[in-house]
C-alpha cells in the first residue's frame, strides 16, 4: 500500500494547547535573557570603567556603563529568539497536536460503529506507535466483527431453515422469542461498518 502524504495546510489545529506550548517556551527565553542581564549587571557591580561621554573622562561603575546596553540587548535578542521559538515550536507542536486531532475525530468515527477507517498519520508526525495501535485496535475489531456476522448469517441461515421446514417443535411463543432475540442481535451487528 503506498502512502499518500498529506502536506500541512493548518498550523493551529489545537489552539489552546498550542498556544499554551508556545508560551510556554517564549517565557522560558525570556526567562533566561533577564536572568543573564541581572547576572551581569550584579557581576559588574564591584568594577570601575572608564567612560568618554561629551569628550569628558568619567569613572563610571561598569554596572552602570553597562546597563543601557544590556537592557536594549536583552530586548532585541529576547524578540529575534522568541520569534525563533514561535516557529520551531509552531511545528514541533503541530506534529503532536496534529495527530491528536486525527486520534480524538478516529476514534469518535469508531465510537459511531464505523471500522472502514485507516488511521495512518504522515511520516514526520510525532505518536506513530499510537497510531500504529490504533490502526491494529481498528484492524483487529473489524475482523471479529466480520466473522462475527458472518457467522450469525449462517446461524440465521440454518434456523429460518429450520422455521420453513417447521422441524422445531417448540409452541409458538418461544419461536417468536428466539425471533425477537435474532432480530435485536441483527440491529447490534449492523451498527458496525466493515
Amino acid at each position: 500500500m503506498v502512502r499518500k502524504e498529506k502536506l500541512r495546510q493548518v498550523y493551529f489545529i489545537e489552539r489552546k494547547f498550542q498556544t499554551s506550548f508556545i508560551l510556554k517556551f517564549c517565557a522560558l527565553i525570556i526567562v533566561g535573557s533577564l536572568l543573564t542581564g541581572v547576572l551581569v549587571y550584579s557581576l559588574s557591580q564591584r568594577s570601575t570603567t572608564v567612560v568618554f561621554e561629551h569628550s569628558r573622562a568619567l569613572v563610571k561603575s561598569t554596572a552602570d556603563f553597562l546597563l543601557p546596553l544590556l537592557i536594549q540587548t536583552i530586548i532585541v535578542v529576547s524578540i529575534i529568539v522568541a520569534i525563533g521559538t514561535i516557529i520551531l515550536t509552531m511545528f514541533i507542536s503541530h506534529s503532536i497536536a496534529g495527530p491528536l486531532y486525527r486520534l480524538k475525530k478516529e476514534l469518535g468515527t469508531v465510537e459511531g460503529g464505523d471500522l472502514t477507517c485507516d488511521f495512518i498519520l504522515r511520516r514526520d508526525d510525532q505518536l506513530q506507535d499510537v497510531a500504529n495501535s490504533m490502526a491494529s485496535m481498528i484492524k483487529g475489531l473489524r475482523d471479529r466483527i466480520s466473522d462475527l456476522k458472518n457467522n450469525w448469517r449462517n446461524f440465521k441461515d440454518n434456523w429460518d431453515l429450520l422455521l420453513e421446514k417447521e422441524l422445531l417443535s417448540r409452541p409458538s411463543q418461544d419461536i417468536e422469542k428466539f425471533n425477537n432475540i435474532i432480530n435485536d442481535i441483527d440491529r447490534n451487528l449492523d451498527y458496525f461498518k466493515i
